[in-house]
């Protein structure tokens, strides 16, 4: 099912906190709402795009930014209640929410119920108390596996949103991250490495985020384990915005505007060594993962040279077919 996303970006004043990572200014720029009328011609101006391109498109509209659940019961219901007329009408399948765990309750959950929410995703960075307490996150883990699994309860489409990179979070304590992510299942993950934005509390403390090349093997075995278990990772890093790219706004850490190429070009490559060491010199592959195996710039093109790649269209995704048996890429060990 393609889903298409109708985004409206929050006031950052709807946050309580001041995490030490945060700067949604730099992060989304200049976007958020102003009055509700702002709203209606955000839906208004994406329909006609999705009725003329994607008119078999599930479409949501999204609350992103600050803290959507933050406010009152009435003031969050203003929101959605703006909604209403558009679904009841069919022009909108549902609503997607972006909140905090531990500004979410049974309460909140039947008024979501109510008016048809339908994905609420939970920025939880990391389930580990030691690491949320250091970024000054202002919850613990087991506050973000409660709100996970109420969550699925109400029967919302449910994604966890994890970082890697932050202060005091191991590769280890991030594999566990993910350990705990697989137990809970949610049906999408986002991820993103820690980056260190201007005017942050990290950005006054001199912290500097570990680059590209030092996450990349960590996000290479939370992917790969995330995908066996069949949870889709559905985002790899930060959006690149027009702020984000100005000059001295990423001051360390992986900014990098083709992550998931980079991640799955690595998995992909592991992929390969493990059919060259069997022994297999060709294999037939889908058209879609052709980049991936030939990687980020070319990166694999050392090892296709010992392997014939053969393009199909009617081959699924993440698949390929060696000697007439399908396998599925992850399905099967990345330690090549």
């Amino acid at each position: 099912m393609k889903i298409k996303i109708i985004p409206v970006f929050l006031p950052e004043y709807q946050c309580p906190f001041n995490c030490k990572f945060c700067n949604v200014k730099v992060a989304n720029g200049e976007v958020g709402i102003k009055t509700k009328r702002d709203i209606v011609d955000i839906i208004e101006t994406s329909l006609k795009t999705i009725n003329r391109y994607h008119k078999d498109a599930f479409v949501e509209v999204a609350f992103f930014g600050g803290t959507f659940t933050f406010g009152k019961l009435n003031e969050i219901e203003e929101y959605l209640r703006i909604l209403k007329p558009y679904i009841d009408k069919k022009q909108v399948n549902g609503i997607r929410v972006s909140t905090r765990p531990d500004f979410f309750n049974k309460e909140i959950a039947g008024l979501f119920k109510t008016y048809r929410v339908t994905t609420v995703e939970f920025g939880v960075q990391s389930f580990n108390s030691d690491v949320l307490k250091a970024a000054k996150r202002g919850h613990s883990g087991e506050i973000a596996k409660s709100a996970v699994l109420l969550s699925k309860r109400y029967g919302f489409f449910t994604s966890i949103h994890l970082m890697i990179g932050l202060p005091m979070q191991t590769e280890d304590v991030f594999l566990k991250d993910i350990g705990e992510t697989i137990r809970l299942k949610p049906h999408y993950v986002r991820i993103h490495p820690l980056v260190v934005l201007k005017d942050t509390q990290l950005a006054k403390e001199g912290f500097v985020a570990p680059d590209c090349e030092k996450v990349l093997p960590s996000l290479k075995k939370g992917v790969w384990l995330l995908k066996k278990n069949g949870i889709e990772v559905i985002k790899l890093g930060l959006q690149p915005t027009d702020s984000l790219n100005e000059k001295d706004s990423v001051l360390s850490g992986c900014y990098h505007q083709s992550l998931k190429h980079l991640v799955f070009s690595a998995i992909y490559r592991d992929f390969l060594k493990m059919l060259i060491e069997k022994g297999v010199r060709a294999i037939d592959i889908s058209e879609k993962d052709l980049s991936f195996f030939v990687g980020f710039n070319g990166s694999n093109r050392d090892l296709i040279e010992n392997i014939e790649l053969r393009p199909h269209n009617s081959i699924e995704r993440a698949s390929v077919v060696v000697n007439g048996k399908k396998v599925k890429i992850f399905k099967e060990s990345i330690d090549a």
